[in-house]
């Protein structure tokens, strides 16, 4: 028996060649399956979304040809006679190869088709949209990673019950640790998710701030108030608070005035003064809605005066301003005009500091 080089006999070294060649020649098999991959998706998806397929194809590129890769060079290493000693071994290699794989193949799957969805202008009134998706995709990442390595280390015969106990202990240290931080990570997701809160919102936080988002980041919001200010809100006091969102759903909302008439007022002649004066502020203000119809309620019997609101419907929160401004200058100066007596709700001090209540 001729005994060649690395203590391989002639014929063994012959095994070895055909098996390299199965190897290479399933390499160059698996680059051309590769692009008939492509092929085939794009004609199968081509009338639904184009880059939906692209992003596909791609993902499963490069696993593709390793698997194909991994399956021929277990084949190879089947035919040669002097690994017969270690082929229990071999098979083991084989199977935890091909989970890594098929990990890996499933993790760029969902990766892809996250972002491809993302990226469509009808997902921006969805629950993912391109600020969503990193958080989900990194989720969805470290999942299927996780259980992967675990099949991967189960077929190795490696014991991960130490290592499951480990990272248990070890994830709950850092979590109290973080505990701050991480609330108000899972609060901007939900946010973000659930889209109750978006950029460019109008929104008065009960017991907080009010302003228009500007931003929402993964651990505060950042307001701007009528004051021109940056507030920056934790996303964790956000998202336990109640919050009055006026730019969802309708945007139209009332300008609404209280004021308080005097008890001696003839209180039919003062909701018809005020209704008329509210339908001219309808009419004249570019903000407000047209066609709607003012609303003169008289609410409550204070104690120095009959407090009556009333209410003019605006195109959106801005307008509502503006409206407000010019509906409360128009209705005091009809009431001074018709001799109708106002009151105020505020004691005022007289000048040696005693306290008198509220005039005409």
């Amino acid at each position: 028996m001729d005994v060649l080089g690395f203590g391989l006999t002639r014929a063994e070294w012959g095994e070895t060649a055909v098996a390299l060649g199965l190897v290479l020649l399933a390499a160059a098999a698996a680059r051309l399956l590769a692009t008939a991959l492509r092929w085939a998706v794009h004609r199968v998806t081509r009338a639904t979304h184009r880059d939906l397929d692209e992003a596909l194809a791609g993902a499963l590129r490069g696993p593709l040809v390793l698997l194909v890769f991994a399956q021929a060079l277990f084949f190879a290493l089947r035919t040669l006679s002097y690994l017969e000693p270690h082929r229990p071994r071999v098979e083991q290699i084989w199977v935890a190869a091909t989970v890594a794989i098929v990990t890996l193949a499933l993790q760029r799957i969902v990766s892809r088709v996250l972002t491809w969805y993302a990226s469509r202008p009808s997902a921006a009134g969805g629950r993912l949209d391109s600020r969503t998706a990193p958080l989900v995709r990194r989720a969805s990442d470290v999942a299927i990673v996780l259980v992967g390595t675990i099949i991967v280390l189960d077929q190795l015969g490696i014991q991960i019950s130490p290592l499951l106990a480990g990272l248990g202990i070890g994830g709950l240290a850092v979590a109290l640790a973080l505990q701050p931080l991480l609330a108000n990570l899972f609060a901007s997701s939900y946010m973000l998710s659930d889209a109750s809160v978006r950029v460019g919102d109008q929104i008065d936080v009960v017991g907080g701030p009010s302003g228009r988002v500007e931003d929402i980041g993964w651990r505060a919001t950042r307001l701007r108030n009528a004051d021109n200010n940056v507030v920056i809100v934790p996303n964790a006091f956000l998202a336990g608070s109640v919050v009055t969102n006026y730019s969802a759903g309708d945007p139209a909302m009332d300008a609404r005035v209280e004021l308080g008439v005097a008890y001696d007022s003839d209180l039919a002649r003062v909701a018809s003064v005020l209704t008329v004066e509210a339908q001219r502020v309808r009419d004249e203000e570019p903000g407000a809605v047209p066609g709607g119809e003012p609303l003169v309620r008289f609410t409550r019997f204070m104690d120095a005066y009959v407090e009556v609101v009333v209410r003019v419907r605006a195109q959106s929160f801005a307008d509502a301003g503006a409206v407000r401004h010019v509906l409360m200058q128009r209705l005091h100066a009809r009431l001074a005009s018709e001799g109708i007596g106002m009151r105020v709700t505020a004691i005022r001090p007289s000048a040696d500091g005693a306290q008198v209540p509220p005039t005409t």
